[in-house]
């Protein structure tokens, strides 16, 4: 029997040593932030991570996916240290949030936030055949379909899905990373994360964080779509995960009413047909401040 247990995240992959790394190396910096009082704070574990962008003198800055109360004074020396005028705000839970205390902080909730403010989760730690038994009716039946069209499955062929996805994209009129940022972020996840690529048509990108494989990046071609490969590829890529010991699979937002953003509902009805649990966050908060 699933309980919400099965479907918690450790920690958001944005949190990850490897996503600081990524961070830094397409322009942002990253500051690792201790608890208070931590002991021997060069050789502890970070407490959170907050990213900053220079924009001239002043900076602005955003710190995802972390559990509140956070360490109010260190963080205000470091929007005065780095002359933030903007700090985003995004906490990775919404039960008990402390609105309130963040208000008192000078955090005020917005409209406009970078994340997906709702995701649907699987747990992947059954045996395989649970898992697929899982799915609604009609993605298990697509799975079958591609299976049946199914001439090369690639793992890892980075540079095919790259190309893949940038045609897929260019068609859609949606903006690709450039190459040489994706890479980066091949690069600083290294063994941990991976891709599946199927007939040049369709594939995605895993990043894999403390147990938890989150759906990264994924695209598809027309003759790809006509062939249900994108369930294929989900398919492929829960499996390659669960040899990876990954105990839960994160599709990395969905479309969410309380943000409406229409383009969202086509991948969303997508990624529901695989069963699982819907999470919510509680969206974004943003502090204004003078930066001298």
């Amino acid at each position: 029997m699933e309980t919400s247990k099965n479907f918690e995240v450790r920690e958001d992959l944005r949190q990850s040593e490897e996503y600081g790394k990524y961070i830094e190396r397409i322009g942002w910096k990253a500051i690792k932030i201790q608890d208070p009082g931590e002991a021997n704070a060069s050789r502890s574990r970070f407490r959170f991570q907050i990213f900053i962008r220079k924009l001239g003198p002043v900076s602005i800055a955003k710190i995802q996916r972390v559990d509140l109360p956070l360490p109010w004074e260190k963080l205000d020396q470091v929007l005065k240290k780095y002359r933030i005028f903007m700090c985003k705000l995004e906490p990775n839970k919404d039960k008990g949030l402390p609105i309130q205390e963040l208000r008192s902080k000078g955090f005020k909730q917005d409209s406009w936030p970078m994340l997906g403010t709702k995701t649907i989760r699987l747990s992947i730690s059954p045996n395989i055949d649970s898992i697929i038994s899982g799915f609604k009716k009609d993605a298990r039946y697509c799975v079958r379909n591609a299976q049946n069209s199914v001439i090369n499955i690639q793992l890892n062929d980075f540079e095919g899905f790259y190309e893949m996805w940038r045609k897929a994209n260019k068609i859609k009129g949606l903006w690709t990373p450039p190459k040489k940022d994706f890479y980066s972020l091949i690069e600083s996840w290294r063994e941990k994360c991976f891709c599946v690529l199927i007939n040049n048509l369709a594939g995605c990108v895993i990043l894999v964080h403390k147990k938890t494989a989150f759906y990264y990046y994924s695209g598809s071609l027309p003759d790809g779509k006509r062939a249900n490969l994108p369930y294929l590829v989900i398919w492929e890529a829960i499996k390659e995960a669960k040899k990876r010991r990954a105990l839960v699979w994160d599709f990395e937002g969905i479309y969410d009413p309380r943000w409406p953003n229409n383009s969202w509902k086509g991948f969303s009805h997508f990624k529901k047909s695989f069963g699982g649990e819907e999470v919510e966050y509680c969206g974004s908060f943003t502090r204004w401040r003078l930066p001298f």
